[in-house]
């Protein structure tokens, strides 16, 4: 009986320190597209919190100019949907950046910021150099929005009229990752069973405990 009770509470416990569930989004605008992030920023992304505390966001570069020097980048998450929304966080990092035009991914540690989920976010890049642009999309000619959670915002909004950005169909290439709250943990089907076996077991032997009691009083 003991053992019983001890085993049940060992997968209760289980239950209650499961480790918060990681979840990465990643958006592809669809295109290779490098924007300036010296001429043409602040550069920001307008996105849809997905989780309840984010762990790290982080854009796709492209190196624009291998002439100017790898300066570091600034960061900044600010509470809404618009470049002077309220500032939550900022951090900076230096990628690593490589040939001309290659694409890489760079990626800012939030250290796990409390959001609200569903709740509109931005994230924002800047730089004092010309070696770095943002790679966005989609493609020039294109005329569907490939993320509708969020736009690309920049400093001059009118950047360049022939990729309908003016129309809000911009997207960055970003990812961000975050974690669910830990109560909202889903436990394993293993630890479901443990549970309900445990139980039962509990169960069965408090109905036959109390079965001999009383088959003890009649004798």
């Amino acid at each position: 009986m003991t053992r019983l009770m001890t085993a049940v509470a060992l997968a209760m416990a289980t239950v209650a320190t499961l480790p918060a569930q990681a979840a990465t989004v990643v958006q592809d605008a669809g295109s290779a597209r490098g924007l300036s992030l010296s001429q043409y920023g602040p550069v920001g992304q307008s996105f849809t919190m997905v989780g309840s505390a984010l762990t790290s966001f982080g854009f796709q570069f492209q190196t624009i100019s291998t002439t100017n020097a790898n300066a570091a980048l600034t960061f900044s998450l600010l509470d809404g949907g618009t470049l002077g929304a309220t500032m939550l966080k900022q951090v900076t990092g230096t990628p690593v950046a490589g040939a001309a035009r290659q694409n890489f991914w760079y990626d800012f540690d939030l250290g796990g910021l409390t959001l609200t989920e569903g709740a509109t976010y931005t994230a924002v890049v800047s730089a004092t150099t010309d070696r770095l642009g943002l790679v966005y999309g989609p493609a020039a000619n294109a005329t569907a929005d490939g993320y509708a959670g969020g736009q690309l915002l920049t400093s001059k909004p009118a950047f360049n009229a022939a990729s309908n950005c003016t129309k809000g169909i911009c997207d960055a290439n970003f990812r961000f990752t975050s974690t669910a709250a830990t109560g909202g943990a889903v436990p394993e089907p293993a630890t479901w069973a443990m549970l309900l076996l445990g139980f039962g077991a509990v169960g069965y032997t408090l109905r036959r405990a109390r079965g001999v009691k009383v088959a003890r009083r009649l004798v």
